[in-house]
């Protein structure tokens, strides 16, 4: 497995619990644009080498704080 298929992997299972199911977190993670990150996916993020922004943004998301 690649490091950007683990990444990818941690990604979708930190989200999975909010929607509900593994299907759903892939699809947010492939389509969702993210707020602060100019329209991009977290799959794009990711993509780019950006994951730990994602996982930073999701933290923040979690937390309260909104991105």
């Amino acid at each position: 497995m690649t490091d950007e298929t683990l990444r990818e992997m941690e990604i979708i299972n930190k989200v999975e619990p909010r929607f509900g199911t593994k299907e759903l977190a892939r699809d947010w993670y492939e389509s969702e644009p993210l707020p602060g990150f100019a329209g991009a996916t977290a799959m794009k993020l990711v993509r780019s080498g950006r994951a730990d922004e994602v996982l930073d943004y999701i933290e923040a998301v979690d937390s309260g704080l909104h991105a």
